[in-house]
């Protein structure tokens, strides 16, 4: 699946050869609220109809590169119904997604652009997609999909197909550095350790974790054993890069294409990632 930036006990879905079988929170479309970790509310979808008037949204989806039309709600109108103005004071919003993915989105974007939690396609098509950016996989995106409106703002673009997670079934209120406490370096840490955590917030968090706090679609990268102790450096790099390089089938995307000066971008998460092997912390269960 697409997607940086980040827990929840997961629920899992059988797709073969087009078909899935979807579990009882896909069905009824039940959306958790959290705030700080902890449960606020509980909706399913026909709730939040009720509360909340349904829209027709355009886009330019990321994942096929073509125009679309979804059926949800205006995100900003859900927070302030559900958490009143309490949203605007933390700094992210984390979307927990039901493989893992997490997508931990500054709060500040969603006051700056229009996003919407859409439930359905606009055109009685399933809600389905192939999402062209990573190998053709038929992708499934009930129960809920994060979209922006990157046609009236193009801006948006810029940030590439990282926040735009699908599965959703929980939504948070974070402060970030309060709810990953262990994936920071130290703070003597040198200007590309610092560079390259960032970049591994923008880029892996969402589906790797570091000292059992991130993403968990895939593998813990620091705890017990950290990534540069079993994988030497020069195919490190080549596995960032485009892990097809390294494993055809691999689902893993390669680092945004787009991005500029990307080798130095790889290099500085593996300084990061170098550092974190002598600061391991043994996740909380």
């Amino acid at each position: 699946m697409k997607r940086v930036i980040l827990l929840a006990t997961l629920s899992f879905v059988i797709v073969t050869q087009g078909f899935f079988t979807p579990n009882s929170t896909v069905e009824s479309g039940v959306l958790v609220f959290k705030k700080h970790g902890d449960n606020f509310r509980t909706m399913p979808l026909e709730k939040l109809k009720k509360l909340i008037p349904p829209l027709k949204v355009q886009v330019l989806e990321p994942y096929e590169s073509q125009e679309r039309e979804y059926i949800g709600f205006a995100l900003n109108q859900l927070l302030t119904t559900v958490y009143g103005d309490r949203w605007k004071h933390v700094d992210h919003i984390l979307f927990t997604c039901e493989d893992g993915y997490q997508a931990a989105i500054p709060t500040e974007n969603f006051i700056r652009f229009s996003s919407y939690l859409v439930y359905d396609r606009a055109d009685n098509k399933e809600f389905t997609l192939i999402d062209k950016l990573h190998g053709d996989e038929f992708v499934r995106l009930g129960p809920y999909y994060l979209i922006w409106d990157d046609i009236r703002s193009p801006e948006v673009r810029k940030i590439g197909d990282v926040h735009w997670p699908y599965q959703i079934t929980t939504i948070d209120l974070i402060d970030f550095s309060h709810r990953f406490l262990h994936i920071a370096p130290p703070a003597n840490s040198s200007h590309y350790v610092k560079s390259g955590f960032d970049f591994f917030q923008m880029y892996c968090v969402s589906c790797h974790s570091i000292n059992g706090e991130g993403g968990k679609k895939a593998r813990d990268l620091n705890y017990p054993v950290n990534v540069t102790e079993y994988f030497k450096e020069p195919w490190l790099k080549k596995w960032i890069n485009n892990p097809r390089d390294i494993s055809y089938s691999s689902t893993m995307p390669a680092l945004d294409p787009n991005a500029k000066d990307r080798e130095r971008i790889i290099l500085n998460i593996i300084s990061y990632l170098k550092v974190m092997k002598d600061y391991k912390h043994k996740p909380e269960t």
